[in-house]
């Protein structure tokens, strides 16, 4: 399911689980005042235990980065909480943060992150936080460097995508990884000609571009046509992929204009 579909789904579970347990607390109470009144308040305490701290933690984080001090950090320690939101992970950290006029120390982070960026998030990456001084127990974290460059959540509009908001950009780019995947597993490989590529401007992976490419796809046993697609291309191979270069790349025999490249 798209990204989309699956916020919607969250969406309507969660408001249906809401009316469900307002119905059944009416009910509830009307069948038995005293029990259904226990229930209740065992599912308002549920509740707000649940998505109360989601909305303060959240809260706090946006407080920080408004307001607070700003100073470098590490990530030292990192963990899986077992939470999904939206289908995206939730991890735990902790931070070593290091102002620069005072003593160094230690805070933990709770964050949903998006799918594409778990690789950003490892032991011993650096990171710009903001913290408040009379609150040291948790930080939020700015940035993943202090280069913005380096940062995925640093991309914005695109105007090779006009009209697409960053977060249409990254959906954009988990369903290409997808699709990259499959035909990677089930394509058929071959020889290509690049006649023309060109940089979107989205960075990720902390360097790697977006970049768009017309290819002549140069099949074994059918004649040669064009097809054009996106590819995720490091900073080292991008000379690789040239105009006239021949490169390698993988086609979905049941639609030919299906083109992933090869070894990236």
């Amino acid at each position: 399911m798209r990204p989309e579909g699956q916020k919607i789904l969250y969406n309507i579970v969660t408001i249906i689980a809401i009316l469900a347990g307002l119905v059944g607390m009416v009910i509830g109470i009307a069948a038995s005042p005293i029990f259904g009144s226990i229930f209740s308040l065992c599912f308002i305490l549920l509740f707000g235990f649940i998505f109360g701290r989601i909305y303060l933690r959240d809260r706090k984080r946006k407080q920080l980065l408004a307001n607070g001090l700003k100073a470098k950090g590490k990530i030292v320690e990192m963990w899986d909480t077992g939470f999904t939101s939206n289908n995206q992970p939730q991890i735990g950290m902790v931070i070593e943060v290091t102002p620069e006029s005072e003593p160094s120390f230690k805070s933990e982070v709770t964050l949903v992150i998006s799918r594409l960026k778990t690789s950003f998030y490892q032991v011993g990456v650096e990171c710009i936080v903001r913290y408040d001084p009379n609150n040291k127990k948790t930080v939020a974290i700015e940035s993943l460097s202090d280069s913005p460059d380096d940062n995925y959540s640093s991309v914005s509009t695109s105007s090779f995508f006009p009209g697409k908001t960053p977060l249409q950009i990254e959906d954009m780019i988990f369903n290409l990884n997808i699709e990259t995947k499959r035909l990677i597993t089930s394509g058929v490989e071959c020889k290509a000609t690049v006649k023309s590529i060109e940089n979107t401007n989205v960075i990720i992976y902390g360097a790697r571009s977006l970049n768009s490419l017309v290819l002549e796809i140069i099949p074994d046993n059918l004649p040669a046509y064009e097809a054009k697609c996106l590819g995720i291309i490091p900073p080292a191979s991008i000379q690789k992929y040239e105009p006239g270069k021949q490169i390698w790349i993988k086609y979905d025999p049941a639609d030919l204009s299906r083109v992933t490249l090869c070894h990236t």
